[in-house]
């Protein structure tokens, strides 16, 4: 089995990538799916934990892409420990079957995983390379560091991509793992950047169709394949800094790009489409008078349900709110030109995957289900369980 992660590439692109050999090959021999929902809050580490665990971010516990409170660097969620529901990789273990991972989100420190390059990010002034090695297998990551470093230019997109996919590449031909995952993102990177329309994409699907050429010919015809996008993207023309709010009530601090803890402990979790408001020790006067300030100002959206709150992992929270398309919310400006975190209901937002072989019927198309419905299809073709 093989898994490949599109990130941010949604369903609105699909009809660009069937312009493309390796994609549309794909989808001929594929059962495809269109008008995928993803997963709330659509960022891409709760979205992926899903996909893997094949339960909502309330069960698997990985509801955001960084910790909580505001930071000038965030620290990202990306130790596997933090996963609290079994994975696709520790239920194949149990069986027997060795996986292997390049850039797969919140792999770090996988006991499980035994080919590991995960996608961890340095602190400043640390290491990247010494950072990767603690978290993944150290003797496979130094080979193919060595075997294929001409290739990178740093994190910059498309070659991180092709990095990856040539890594992946040499461990399935010579590795021969039973379960393989891969996280491409030149697309989200590219889009963050540029933003959707623009020309400089024409680079990320040139690099995302080459890369999925060579996966597929070292994985074989005979192998499963799943390709799927976790979000899509929208373009943005304004950053909206929630705890600018707090600060001017003086419920927080801030110096410079640091935000200061007040006394009550409430802050604002900004996640880009999407926010929510940690109340802390706040009166419920003073946060009922937040939620006003909230719903009337500019790129307000709606509040999230009760029941969006829980499955999201977010039901601590006092409230949550989403923005209007071309509206983010962040905890610093940014210089992004285009977000995702929305809720699923935004129009246009929807994603796709395609599962080649698992018994699906090859040619077929289908409109609707849900991310959540590709763990399941693992499980019942790799013969492993995902019930603890």
């Amino acid at each position: 089995m093989l898994i490949i992660s599109f990130d941010a590439v949604g369903d609105d692109e699909f009809d660009r990538l069937m312009e493309y050999p390796a994609f549309s090959a794909l989808a001929r021999q594929a059962a495809v799916f269109r008008g995928v929902c993803s997963v709330h809050v659509s960022n891409t580490y709760p979205v992926h934990t899903s996909v893997a665990t094949g339960v909502t971010p309330n069960i698997h516990g990985l509801i955001a892409n960084t910790l909580p409170f505001p930071e000038k660097y965030p620290v990202w969620n990306v130790d596997e420990r933090r996963i609290r529901a079994k994975t696709l990789w520790q239920a194949a273990a149990e069986r027997g079957i060795d996986t292997a991972a390049v850039f797969w989100p919140v792999t770090a420190f996988s006991k499980t995983i035994r080919y590991n390059i995960p996608e961890v990010l340095a602190r400043p002034g640390k290491s990247q390379i010494v950072t990767s090695l603690k978290a993944g297998s150290k003797r496979l990551q130094l080979k193919m560091l060595l075997r294929h470093r001409k290739m990178l230019q740093g994190i910059r997109q498309p070659s991180l991509d092709n990095f990856a996919a040539a890594c992946m590449a040499d461990i399935l031909r010579e590795r021969k793992p039973g379960l393989a995952l891969i996280h491409l993102t030149a697309y989200d990177s590219l889009c963050h950047k540029h933003g959707k329309g623009s020309g400089p994409l024409k680079q990320a699907f040139d690099s995302l169709d080459s890369n999925l050429s060579l996966l597929l010919e070292a994985a074989g015809e005979d192998r499963d394949v799943i390709l799927f996008s976790d979000h899509s993207q929208i373009n943005l023309h304004t950053y909206i800094e929630p705890n600018n709010i707090l600060v001017e009530a003086g419920l927080i601090g801030r110096e410079g790009d640091v935000y200061i803890p007040g006394e009550s402990g409430c802050f604002f979790e900004c996640c880009s489409g999407s926010a929510f408001f940690h109340a802390g020790a706040l009166p419920d006067g003073r946060v009922e008078e937040l939620r006003e300030i909230i719903g009337q100002n500019e790129g307000f959206r709606r509040f999230f349900t009760r029941e969006e709150l829980t499955k999201s992992g977010y039901d601590g929270a006092a409230f949550g709110f989403c923005a209007e398309a071309g509206y983010c919310y962040a905890a610093f400006t940014h210089s992004h030109k285009a977000d995702h975190g929305y809720p699923t209901d935004i129009p246009g937002y929807s994603v796709f995957y395609m599962a080649r072989g698992l018994g699906l019927t090859p040619g077929a198309v289908a409109q609707g289900g849900s991310l959540l419905d590709i763990a399941p299809r693992v499980s019942k073709a790799l013969g492993i369980s995902l019930t603890i």
